[in-house]
């Protein structure tokens, strides 16, 4: 009875004294809360002249900020009032004195009394900040003995507006959310700026530099803009140029997050994990000590080769280039031997490695960049056999998959012993768009305990290690120009370049084995140490471990089995060259880089060391056009990560990246990265179903289809390039429109894709507002961007409202999208395949007799994969799926040259030969898949309602084709195709917790008949439908597991495609199929080739003969394989069309 009672008793006195305890502390913890530095409102002083009475407007406006702010407070008086009492600065966290006026600053702002009182109240805690002519106030205050200089810059709109701002080295709080920088300026207008600052070889001598100039791509390191000081317990904050209050500006959220940064860092409300100053000190090398305890070293063994990895194989190695990349590491070097660059994003940590050998009975060094060795090149490496008198040296290249370390293996058999030198060079260069000046001191040293060089920054992060499971007999190193051997001894060359050189000398016996490791990365000493040891521990498993990925990698995503061998080999090549670029950068994240090179190509940045390896950085339109192959062969998560990247880095505006380099710096100057990363994001989850991060996605997704929509600044329903960027076109002759036609098309299907977004998360109303617009800008795409006059579209919207009408390969975009009224695809296509666009190795992007033609030219007659991969969709897409073809194989057969396995940036347009920077471009090895993924076998899939299309348009002449691994979300696809005479079977089988509805509608030649089709042994009724290009079913399946369909058919005739096949330095023959139309007992096909020449082409007639032929003559017979030689008539043009007509029996 007792513990009942105190049971029932105690829980009333404790309610009854707990809730009174609640409400005493939790009122003492609200006012507690309210108290807290970061929930407190921050009290800014403006201070302003009292001289006149009548504020001008940039105070105004300030004050008006002040106000406006929720965060701040708002005190103001004048340096009058400041000199009666210092008492007016009481309660004030952050004095800001904002001055734009070129006048002579009046006398009371220098007032004994007015600087004491400033001085003491920054002593004791308090904070100023001075903004644009205020700045030389520093001087004033006695906080910098240097005086400012002025300059002025011009800022006018080249195109991309006129943005201009201040960028940190690296990151500073007072960049919070805005990436290290911000364009805290861009005007409405072209306008002269004044800057106030230290500039080339003047420094502050006191302050710190947090910020430079930045406009574009530049920034200007020796333009010093913003100076901070520590004075007392307080600190000043001068900022000399851009921040106008009252000036129309573009930017101005930009310039209040800087503003309101400043005051919460000045006033100490938030706490900030980093920051950074430029540093003007001389770069410095120098000698450090370390002495790591010995760790354990197994001594090298021989590599087993991998079997039925893909290979490539060359008896001459040449000067072309080479890559082995990993998401942390790449490698990079010409055929011949060494390496010429490794980067470990964001810095270049070694270039220049150099092998050579030397024999006892030479004193010559017979170095392996002077010789022509026996080549492999698989996925995971790349091996190199050189060939001596007595002996052979082997050389196996690899990286790992996810670590920055790379090893290189060594295999020597001969009948004599000889001596191996290694040299190479570091210099710790940062990623631009920073100067090699920026690297600040490096540190180097031999371990003998690691039995490696040590490399590092003085910042602590930069660092690699070189050593190897060998024990030299002599190493060097130091601040050295180059490492050279004289009479027995390795020694360093002194020079002026800032370089640290080593050199290592090996003794190898007559059956030698040794492996080279570097490790490298902006994560520290300690991290590295972890990698090179666990390296050291087994080099061979980080070979095996690629092996593996690259079959694994394989294994799990969509794989095309054809009858074309060199197609079967190509296309693996083009997924494992596209998966090479996803890059995991520490700090910033993983997405697709754009392209692979030294920096040995290319434009340098304005930098005498150059900091730009091709264009091995993250890139909008290069992830989000690449992005869309990844979905086809199903790699959805690295898709995620591309989408997380452009998410975490988007501006303020709602405006998608161009570019993010992976040493930090981000840029906006892109017109066509906002609307595509809308495009990724849908297509994102048609592919993957996943609606959950899509749902996460969907307010970074609607700030983005907003920021578009504002661009729209006349109304007339197009986004602009005006005042927002380039997209596509970066310059040349093509610039320059309003709207492009291009970005027009890329608006219309971002909001297709928005509005199937909207839909799928149940904002059904928005859905339905960005259809209708939708329809709009397609209507406007196909009537006002329509050309009548030359039947094709105008390239672009001008700012007056004209068009330019400069014919592009840029139209295959809406026939790609499917925004095109029928009647306007023909001619657009026609052009398309004639030797104006089409070479034998790709598409130009203007017609070769166009005045803009430039065969060198980037943007004025090169031809892109990207180009080509975009024609070729757009082929597929309206029924010319020969000519796609075509198109495809012209893409893929790059593979097989110069950086072997894998697609050049750009090609010259007369000649066979690369034009562009890089020799292995994303979207180049994409631009391969997506065709035929998309394309040929005309994949749609739509996960999320658990569906896919297939709409396969085969070569004529293919009789198999096996597709493994299609996936669409969960759910897992294969399917084969088998012919035998008048009978094709198609085969699924497929993987899921639940149906997958299959629309099916496979191609067939033009006049063919179908007599019976029959699922899983059944009749099944299916819709026809047959016009002059060809004949197609429509059927609708419901897949559980296994599925068949059997379709019995005759007649039908096509053109087998024409690939023509150009090797290095070849022009184009020029022979090309325009057109076929089937009509009746009729097949008309138009060619276009060379004035005189002499072709063949191949025809394919199922259960038909031929009765006649017209302008061709029947040479070969083989089966249903029919050869037709074309003489073209001679003429003064340089190309002539025939139209061959066969006539059916």
């Amino acid at each position: 009875m007792l513990s009942i009672t105190i049971h029932k008793i105690i829980p009333r006195i404790f309610f009854k004294t707990g809730i009174s305890c609640l409400l005493f502390f939790g009122a003492i913890l609200y006012i507690s809360c309210e108290n807290f530095p970061w929930q407190q409102k921050i009290t800014v002083g403006f201070i302003y002249n009292d001289i006149n009475r009548e504020l001008e407007d940039e105070k105004k406006a300030a004050i008006e900020f002040i106000k406006q702010n929720k965060n701040l407070g708002l005190k103001t008086f004048t340096f009058g009032q400041l000199g009666k009492t210092k008492d007016i600065l009481n309660g004030i966290d952050v004095l800001w004195f904002h001055r734009v006026d070129t006048a002579h600053a009046p006398n009371i702002i220098t007032e004994p009394q007015v600087l004491s009182s400033l001085k003491d109240f920054v002593q004791k805690g308090g904070n100023i900040l001075l903004t644009q002519d205020a700045f030389p106030y520093i001087v004033d205050l006695g906080l910098e003995t240097e005086r400012p200089q002025i300059r002025y810059t011009e800022v006018k709109d080249g195109g991309y507006g006129r943005k201009i701002g201040l960028h940190a080295f690296r990151e500073h709080p007072v960049f919070d959310g805005l990436f290290g920088g911000a364009n805290i300026y861009n005007p409405y207008q072209d306008v002269l700026c004044r800057q106030n600052g230290y500039f080339d070889d003047s420094f502050p001598k006191n302050g710190k530099v947090i910020a430079v100039d930045w406009s574009y791509i530049h920034l200007r390191e020796n333009s010093k803009l913003m100076v901070e000081y520590e004075y007392g317990s307080g600190k000043v904050i001068a900022v000399g140029a851009y921040v106008y209050m009252a000036e129309s500006n573009y930017h101005k959220n930009h310039l209040s997050l800087f503003l309101e940064n400043i005051f919460n860092y000045l006033a100490e409300r938030k706490e900030f994990e980093k920051k950074y100053y430029w540093d003007y000190q001389p770069n410095l090398i120098r000698h450090f000590e370390k002495n790591t305890p010995s760790i354990d070293i197994p001594s090298s063994k021989v590599w087993d080769k991998s079997p039925g990895s893909i290979t490539l194989y060359s008896r001459d190695a040449s000067e072309d280039f080479w890559d082995i990349a990993g998401q942390r590491l790449v490698i990079m070097g010409k055929e011949r031997g060494g390496i010429e660059e490794i980067w470990a994003h964001p810095l270049m940590a070694l270039r220049d490695y150099e092998v050579g050998i030397q024999f006892t009975d030479n004193d010559s060094i017979l170095w392996l960049n002077n010789q022509n060795p026996e080549l492999e090149i698989r996925p995971e490496s790349i091996t190199r056999q050189y060939k001596f008198k007595r002996a052979y040296l082997k050389e196996i290249v690899t990286t790992s998959i996810d670590q920055p370390t790379g090893v290189i293996h060594y295999e020597y058999r001969g009948v004599y012993s000889a001596k191996m030198v290694i040299r190479f060079k570091s210099n710790m260069r940062l990623m631009w768009p920073y100067s090699q000046e920026v690297t600040g001191n490096l540190f180097y040293t031999w371990d003998p305990g690691m039995n490696a060089f040590i490399i590092k920054g003085g910042n602590k992060e930069f660092g690699l290690i070189l050593g190897s499971n060998s024990r030299p007999n002599q190493h060097v190193i130091g601040p050295y120009n180059e490492v050279i051997k004289s009479d027995t001894l390795l020694r360093g060359v002194e020079g002026k370049n800032f370089l640290v050189s080593g050199g290592l000398e090996f003794n190898l016996e007559a059956n030698d084995n040794l492996d080279m490791i570097i490790t490298a990365s902006n994560e520290g000493l300690v991290e590295l140490e972890k990698n090179y040891k666990a390296a050291m521990i087994n080099p061979q498993a980080i070979h095996i471990e690629a092996i593996e990925s690259t079959r694994g990698f394989l294994a799990e995503h969509t794989q095309v089995i054809t009858p074309n061998s060199v197609l079967n080999e190509g296309y693996k090549w083009a997924l494992i060259g596209a998966n090479r670029f996803y890059v995991d950068t520490p700090g910033l994240g993983q997405s697709l880089v754009a392209g692979y090179s030294t920096t040995a190509t290319g434009w340098d940045g304005d930098h005498q060391i150059n900091g730009r390896p091709g264009y091995a950085w993250y890139f909008g339109r290069d992830a989000q056009w690449s992005a869309f192959a990844l979905l086809n062969y199903g790699d959805f998560e690295k898709v995620k990560s591309v989408l997380k990247i452009f998410q975490d880095y988007q501006d303020l505006n709602g405006k998608i990246f161009h570019e993010l380099s992976t040493s930090g710096v981000v840029h906006y100057d892109a017109a066509d990265a906002t609307p595509l990363y809308i495009v990724l994001a849908g297509r994102y989850l048609k592919h993957s179903g996943d609606l959950k991060f899509i749902r996460k996605s969907w307010p970074y997704i609607k700030k983005a289809v907003d920021f578009c929509f504002s661009t729209d600044t006349n109304s007339d329903h197009l986004i602009e390039n005006t005042n927002v960027g380039h997209g596509w076109v970066e310059g040349g002759g093509l610039f320059g429109s309003r709207s492009t036609l291009y970005l027009s098309s890329c608006w219309a299907e971002a909001l297709k894709e928005v509005a199937y977004i909207a839909s799928s998360l149940g904002y059904t109303e928005q859905s339905l507002e960005y259809l209708k617009e939708h329809e709009i800008v397609k209507k406007i795409i196909n009537e006002e961007y329509w050309n009548e006059k030359d039947n094709f579209f105008y390239h672009g919207k001008n700012i007056d409202g004209s068009f330019n009408p400069e014919v592009t390969i840029l139209a295959a975009i809406p026939l790609l999208f499917n925004q095109i009224e029928k009647n306007k695809t023909s001619p657009v296509l026609g052009k398309f395949g004639q030797n104006g666009f089409s070479s034998d190795w790709g598409v130009r992007i203007v017609l070769e007799e166009s005045e803009l033609f430039n065969p060198r030219g980037y943007h004025t007659g090169s031809v892109w994969p990207l180009f080509t991969g975009w024609t070729a969709l757009a082929e597929y897409k309206n029924g010319n799926s020969n000519q796609g073809y075509t198109h495809m194989m012209n893409n893929l057969l790059v593979y097989r040259y110069w950086a072997k396995g894998f697609i050049e940036e750009v090609l010259n347009g007369l000649e066979y030969k690369p034009s562009g920077v890089c020799r292995h471009q994303c979207w180049s090895q994409t631009m391969v898949s997506q065709p035929i993924l998309e394309g040929m076998l005309g994949m749609e899939p739509n996960a999320f309602e658990h569906k896919v299309s297939l709409s396969p348009g085969l070569p004529v002449n293919w009789d198999s084709l096996t597709v493994n691994h299609i996936k669409i979300g969960n759910h897992n696809l294969d399917f084969k195709m088998n012919r035998i005479g008048g009978r094709t079977t198609y085969q699924f089988t497929h993987k899921g917790r639940r149906p997958l509805l299959l629309a099916f509608s496979p191609f067939f030649p033009p006049g063919t008949k179908i007599h019976s089709v029959k699922l899983n042994g059944k009749e099944y009724k299916t819709q026809m439908g047959a016009n002059s290009l060809q004949t197609h079913l429509k059927l609708n399946l419901e897949l559980k597991k296994y599925a068949t369909v059997d379709v019995e058919h005759s007649g039908g005739i096509d053109v087998i495609p024409l690939v023509p096949n150009p090797k290095p330095g070849y022009k184009s023959k020029g022979f090309r199929l325009l057109s076929t139309e089937y009509k009746a007992m009729e097949f008309l096909i138009e060619l276009q080739g060379q004035s005189g020449s002499n072709e063949v082409i191949e025809l394919y007639l199922l259960d038909r003969e031929i009765n006649r032929v017209d302008n061709a003559k029947l040479i070969d017979r083989k089966g249903n394989i029919h050869k037709l030689a074309v003489s073209f008539r001679k003429d003064k043009t340089r190309y002539v069309n025939e139209t061959v007509k066969v006539l059916l029996k």
